[in-house]
């Protein structure tokens, strides 16, 4: 996939520290996620990365230190701009954090009816049902989110995040608690967002997504970002924060293909080998 030539980042974060209960979780975390690439942020348990996505998304105020959203202070938006940026992305919580009082119908559809209110409803009910269909959820869509799987809360929780085609897709761990099948649905899903060029930034440990579709690989470690680059380079330069999913993505070996590879494969497609 071609490099992005923006040279200012979808979003930034300087110097973040954050905390909760007096316990400080992200420390002077500095990162930049490009426009229109895949990026992917692994990490142990309790090494900041959700509260990491959190403040990227504008989700949680840092104690210090500036989040920017193409290179605009979020910290010192307009409501325009506010809603702006809320129109332009989207997020995936790890626990799904659906509305429970409501129907899957309308937990998908709250982005389209806030950020495309000229929908009717006829549309927008078709847009859900289409979406659901296509992640594999074949549940009513008038059911509540009590009466699903963990796993099919995963799913309707991905389908609101993208329902309104968000220009920045914020995912924390979308394949948790899914199926071998499922987690295949979803990852049709990221390459279709990747094909789109849409900017994803996911934090997770699933070895399998950061192999098939991480533009840029990181890695963070104790609230700080020991690595942040291209996957090849990431994966070959992190000694330091080696954990063990990393290390599964060593064992694959590069990404890249040699020159043999490619004529390989181009001569296997007109038949000639």
């Amino acid at each position: 996939m071609p490099e992005s030539t923006i040279d200012v980042p979808a979003v930034e974060l300087r110097d973040v520290v954050a905390s909760s209960g007096g316990y400080e979780i992200l420390s002077a975390a500095s990162v930049a996620f490009p426009a229109g690439l895949f990026s992917v942020v692994m990490g142990a348990a309790g090494s900041g990365k959700s509260t990491l996505l959190k403040v990227a998304a504008g989700l949680v105020v840092a104690d210090s230190g500036a989040t920017f959203y193409q290179g605009r202070d979020m910290a010192h938006f307009s409501h325009k701009e506010e809603l702006a940026f809320r129109a332009a992305s989207g997020f995936v919580f790890q626990d799904a954090a659906l509305w429970a009082n409501t129907s899957i119908l309308n937990n998908v559809a709250m982005p389209l009816r806030v950020h495309k209110p000229w929908m009717g409803e006829s549309d927008v009910a078709e847009s859900v049902r289409l979406l659901l269909k296509q992640l594999g959820y074949d549940e009513s869509m008038g059911m509540r989110p009590a009466e699903l799987s963990s796993g099919e809360q995963k799913l309707v929780s991905i389908a609101r995040a993208v329902i309104h085609e968000p220009a920045v897709a914020f995912m924390d761990d979308p394949t948790s608690n899914l199926d071998e099948d499922a987690a295949e649905k979803v990852f049709e899903l990221l390459a279709r967002l990747k094909s789109r060029r849409c900017t994803v930034i996911v934090v997770a440990n699933n070895s399998e997504l950061a192999y098939r579709f991480a533009d840029r690989l990181g890695v963070i470690k104790a609230g700080k970002m020991a690595a942040f680059g291209p996957y090849d380079e990431t994966v070959g330069s992190a000694e330091a924060a080696l954990m063990t999913s990393l290390a599964r993505l060593r064992a694959r070996g590069s990404r890249k293909k040699t020159a043999q590879d490619e004529a390989g494969s181009e001569m296997s497609q007109r038949g000639d080998v």
